[in-house]
């Protein structure tokens, strides 16, 4: 091998060590949620809680799988409806829209129609897609993107929130993986 090869294969080698230092790193992952009926794919192995959350309607329960990469949180919410309620199906997303952006001080974001992915032949569903900038209580800026969608007795609330604004592939990536099983 010629000392030139040797010097560029050294340098080829260098450069990729540091892009990989600079950039976060993304062990991609499906998960199918049974209990939710969703599919995602995850950046990180994601963990998951549960609790009760105070809606106008009352306290209901959901349900939370998340996963952090550096300044990033990929997390999709599920919130189980007492019922089939279509009304109660849209406050329920209203609110989690309105609870999501008074994180970042938000009330300017327009949401816009997305349409929702559902597995095998099934048509997509209508949902809402919003993102926004803006400064939380702790004078943080925080970056948030996120989709929310309901079926039956479920609202789902797909979001990335990130402390620095995180790469549109990895966002997107993540967002539009969300499938409803």
């Amino acid at each position: 091998m010629s000392m030139n090869r040797v010097v560029r294969i050294c340098a080829v080698l260098a450069a990729t060590v540091v892009l990989a230092a600079c950039s976060p790193r993304y062990d991609w992952r499906e998960v199918h949620d049974k209990d939710g009926a969703y599919a995602v794919t995850y950046p990180a192995k994601p963990t998951q809680d549960a609790r009760e959350v105070k809606f106008v309607a009352g306290p209901l329960p959901m349900r939370m799988q998340a996963a952090r990469v550096d300044a990033a949180l990929f997390a999709v919410g599920v919130v189980t409806l007492p019922s089939d309620d279509a009304t109660l199906r849209q406050t329920v997303v209203d609110e989690l829209q309105h609870g999501l952006l008074a994180n970042v001080n938000e009330r300017a974001a327009t949401p816009s129609q997305v349409m929702v992915r559902q597995a095998g032949d099934a048509p997509a569903l209508p949902g809402l897609a919003v993102s926004a900038q803006g400064v939380a209580g702790d004078k943080a800026e925080r970056y948030v993107f996120a989709r929310f969608v309901g079926r039956g007795n479920h609202v789902y609330q797909v979001v990335v929130m990130a402390t620095k604004a995180p790469g549109k592939e990895q966002v997107d990536q993540f967002l539009d993986s969300f499938t409803l099983e």
